[in-house]
């Protein structure tokens, strides 16, 4: 079985790489912010400072949370989307007489080894992540102790942890249905796999839809003992649960925003429309292109709300990198390593295009205005979340959206909403430069 794993991964090496690059890097940044809420922890003890303690239990915390949460997310998506594209292959082994439980071990097999390749690649980066970490704590002005993190035997556990469970969680799923598809039907959807409500992501969506409520409820609703700032922390965290609820269902969240959106665009220009077509055919690659950017704006946008209405807290940039400052690089890498995961399959149908008559100047610019429909959905989904967290939270403080309005770093938002739109369209007029460059009957044949 080993040898199989092995000859298979050596096969899809190019896409297998782009997965261990979004791991290994998710997996420093969380592995990262542990060892570094650790090590101030550590050092604050040592010279008892209970009062630094706790401030690196609460920042670190927050850190820990936002930058785990997200890679989880990322990293999960990006390894079903790597086994989901090679679907036509694993038909092959069926169709060749290879037991399906026997696939599905491999393929797991394959993941187990993909995170702990991350794991192990991610740990001196770990400790970077973590020293880059204590270093903005101490600039916001807490008092470290000249903690530096240097490395220990848990911290290859932690990274190794870190870089294994979300690529475990993300294809657990995708092997048991793989391994159960029939072989026809696996050819059928090897372009666009239907989304399938799984026990798990419905047993987890119920669970964050119960926390949505239980958190809105007494925010919304009840006079709690804490007062203003209890109520808004209450309905803080029912806005996080809401967004990981969302993008958790982002096949039947994503897709139709994405469709919604773009119907209302009045271009009518071919190359329009052929981006549009591709983002809908290709629904499981855009949802998983659009994920990292759209958690990114989503978290930005409920962190300066809540920071624009709690006493004495701010939402400038340096804040927001302090605390989201690893969420932006996971998901920036993540959404690029998705760009690049699906590059030969976007190959491919830019050649179809091309042999079918399309001019070269007509496919580019139609791979571009892909990014620019990843990015609007992204933008589009941190806006309504934006206003949902406003509504919401300005509730639970008690104050008016015309006080709150005027307080929003407005300038911070449009900033990272024009990054979001640069990024994936740069990215992918790399791919048709590439393309454009690539011979047609090798593309084909691929």
């Amino acid at each position: 079985m080993m040898r199989l794993v092995l000859a298979d991964i050596r096969m899809q090496v190019r896409m297998w790489s782009w997965g261990l690059l979004a791991a290994a890097v998710g997996a420093a940044c969380s592995a990262g912010s542990v060892i570094a809420m650790f090590t101030a922890m550590s050092a604050a003890g040592a010279v008892g400072d209970s009062d630094m303690v706790s401030a690196s239990i609460a920042l670190g915390g927050n850190i820990v949370f936002f930058t785990v949460l997200s890679t989880t997310g990322i990293v999960a998506s990006i390894a079903g989307l790597t086994l989901t594209a090679q679907q036509r292959e694993h038909a092959l082994w069926l169709i060749l007489g290879i037991p399906r439980r026997r696939v599905r071990t491999i393929l797991r097999v394959e993941l187990l080894a993909l995170g702990l390749a991350a794991g192990i690649i991610a740990i001196p980066f770990a400790l970077l992540a973590a020293n880059i970490s204590l270093t903005q704590w101490a600039t916001t002005g807490l008092n470290l102790h000249g903690a530096t993190a240097t490395f220990e035997p848990w911290h290859a556990g932690a990274a190794v942890l870190s870089g294994t469970v979300p690529c475990i969680l993300g294809g657990w799923g995708v092997t048991s249905r793989i391994a159960k598809m029939p072989e026809m039907r696996a050819f059928r959807e090897a372009a666009n796999p239907a989304a399938r409500l799984g026990v798990g992501r419905i047993v987890l969506a119920f669970c964050l839809f119960a926390g949505v409520v239980g958190m809105w409820i007494p925010g919304l609703l009840l006079d709690l003992d804490g007062g203003l700032p209890q109520r808004t922390a209450f309905v803080f965290a029912g806005n996080l649960f809401l967004i990981c609820l969302l993008l958790l269902m982002g096949p039947w969240v994503l897709t139709p925003l994405m469709r919604g959106w773009t119907s209302l665009v009045p271009a009518r220009g071919v190359a329009w429309h052929l981006a549009v077509q591709a983002c809908r055919t290709r629904a499981a690659r855009s949802v998983t292109t659009i994920l990292p950017f759209a958690l990114t704006m989503s978290f930005v946008g409920l962190f300066m709300v809540m920071g624009n209405v709690m006493p004495g807290s701010s939402a400038g940039i340096d804040d927001v990198l302090v605390v989201l400052g690893w969420v932006f690089v996971v998901a920036w890498v993540g959404g690029l390593a998705v760009i690049a995961l699906v590059g030969t399959e976007r190959r491919r149908d830019s050649a179809l295009i091309t042999v079918a008559g399309a001019r070269p100047g007509m496919v580019s610019r139609s791979t571009m205005y892909e990014g620019v429909i990843y990015a609007g959905t992204a933008i589009v989904f941190g806006a309504i979340t934006f206003a949902i967290a406003a509504v919401t939270i300005s509730m639970a403080a008690k104050i008016s959206l015309a006080e709150m309005v005027p307080g929003i770093p407005w300038a911070t938002l449009g900033g990272l909403a024009l990054v979001t739109l640069i990024t994936p369209v740069l990215a992918l007029a790399a791919q048709a430069y590439a393309a454009s460059r690539s011979h047609l009957t090798r593309v084909l044949r691929s």
